[in-house]
């Protein structure tokens, strides 16, 4: 696959990931009863929208991520009530009535109690709480002909609420539309819904990013084939003991110590085993059996300090495709396994965003320190990396890359730091660790935390994270990491 290809695929796929990210809080809040009414791909301009129910989808200009909106979790946003009270507020019909009357230049009296810019308003205001069209006209023409020309607004909205109890059963298809138009916003705001179904929504997020890194590391061990090291001699190190005591490039080591496998890890445990100790070994060499005695060089491990034999070899590389139970494992045990990946997340995490990884990211950029190739890197240089790992690799490096990045997000977002989903969990529990005491105290359970605290934290929060990435940025196009 060649870089241009991946590096197309990686883009859809973050993106892709970032939509089904906003799925998640999308899907969990519908699915408790709140209301979400926007989702969109992307900020800035609209560049196409439609309505399906309640709720407005779209794209927007700069494809740079995504959004949903969950009416609540605003301090400015605003409860609708019963579309009948919110359309026939009085002093907004009476306001339509003198505009008629001085547009037509009649007597405000001659005007209709209702008139027809409000019945405008009414048809809007169903098609905006998802009300079917056909629906909507059907109670908007009942409640005209029951109520008739004379009534006043209050027989109007009396007449409206009775057709809407009439038209339209809170079961089908259209699920919670009875609520929406007969109590508008009633327990749909996010506050107003118990504290677990509100944390459910906010990790809902995090955990479709999870849930795409597992599948994808399924399905890079389960249907691609996998570069794994094999028993077979495909070069030697410098002054190699194998070499000097018979082993010759292209021989598959068949057993050492009288213990055979074909896996290398285990052959190499073996002679690992056994520093400065004669061992048989059995090799393939052609079509011929060959058997050897060698001695491993004695070497100190250095991870471990141990002492441990060495031949001084490098294996084969092979392409094999793994059973589904080996690759269920690799998925959440092995060394590329999702355990793994988010270990060693959290870790560069705290080595990037500590103080001394931060003064490290801004000593590159100045140029007083070499760039670290294992270090932190932008979402621009992943992908740069994407594009040349895979060319490199294949697609399983496209597959691991895609998951890593995807551990990472959702890690992210998951830190009690606000803006994030973890900052506004963080709030939750607050909330309820100090409205527990207080309850426990006979008081009322009503603390909330000041939105002007939550701003004082996240201001700062935002602007070492977007000063940290910048510099991420700038590294990466003026200074890249290279795999070669």
């Amino acid at each position: 696959m060649s870089s241009g290809v991946a590096i197309a695929i990686f883009v859809v796929g973050i993106l892709g990931a970032i939509m089904l990210h906003e799925w998640g809080h999308f899907w969990t809040a519908r699915r408790f009863g709140m209301r979400a009414d926007r989702f969109f791909l992307g900020f800035g301009p609209t560049l196409w929208s439609t309505h399906r129910g309640e709720t407005e989808y779209g794209v927007k200009a700069l494809p740079l991520g995504g959004f949903v909106r969950i009416r609540g979790m605003a301090e400015s946003d605003q409860r609708l009530g019963p579309v009948a009270t919110d359309v026939l507020a009085r002093d907004v019909v009476a306001e339509e009535r003198r505009r008629i009357a001085e547009l037509e230049q009649r007597d405000l009296l001659e005007v209709p109690a209702v008139p027809e810019p409000t019945w405008q308003r009414l048809r809007a205001e169903l098609a905006d709480r998802g009300t079917p069209a056909a629906t909507a006209e059907r109670v908007v023409e009942r409640t005209r002909a029951t109520a008739g020309d004379d009534a006043s607004v209050d027989e109007v909205r009396q007449v409206l609420t009775e057709v809407l109890t009439t038209e339209v059963a809170d079961t089908g298809r259209h699920g919670d539309l009875h609520h929406r138009l007969l109590r508008g916003d009633e327990g749909r705001f996010f506050g107003d819904r118990p504290a677990w179904q509100r944390a459910i929504v906010l990790v809902a997020g995090s955990t479709m990013h999870f849930l795409i890194a597992i599948g994808l590391l399924f399905v890079s061990f389960a249907l691609l084939p996998q570069q794994v090291p094999s028993p077979v001699v495909a070069g030697f190190t410098e002054d190699s003991v194998g070499a000097e005591q018979g082993l010759q490039e292209g021989d598959r080591i068949l057993s050492v110590a009288d213990v055979a496998s074909e896996d290398f890890a285990s052959i190499r445990e073996v002679i690992r085993a056994n520093p400065d100790r004669p061992v048989p070994v059995v090799l393939e060499r052609g079509d011929e059996l060959v058997e050897l005695t060698v001695t491993p060089a004695a070497a100190e491990d250095p991870e471990t300090g141990e002492t441990v034999g060495q031949l001084g070899f490098f294996p084969g590389i092979e392409e094999e495709r793994l059973p589904l139970g080996d690759a269920l494992y690799e998925t959440f045990v092995g060394e590329m396994s999702f355990t793994a990946f988010t270990v060693g997340t959290v870790e560069s995490m705290g080595r990037v965003f500590g103080p001394e990884g931060i003064g490290a990211i801004f000593a590159q950029v100045g140029g007083s320190q070499e760039r670290d190739p294992a270090g932190a890197v932008s979402l621009p240089g992943v992908v740069g990396l994407a594009g040349e790992g895979t060319a490199l690799f294949g697609p399983v490096f496209l597959l691991l890359i895609l998951a890593n990045i995807n551990i990472f997000i959702g890690i992210f977002n998951l830190l009690p730091l606000p803006p994030l989903d973890g900052g506004h969990l963080a709030v939750l529990g607050i909330e309820r660790g100090v409205n527990g005491v207080r309850r426990r105290m006979g008081r009322p359970a009503d603390f909330t935390v000041d939105p002007r605290a939550v701003a004082a934290v996240a201001v700062p929060v935002i602007v070492i994270i977007g000063t940290v990435s910048l510099a991420l940025v700038w590294l990466d196009i003026t200074n890249p990491i290279r795999l070669q």
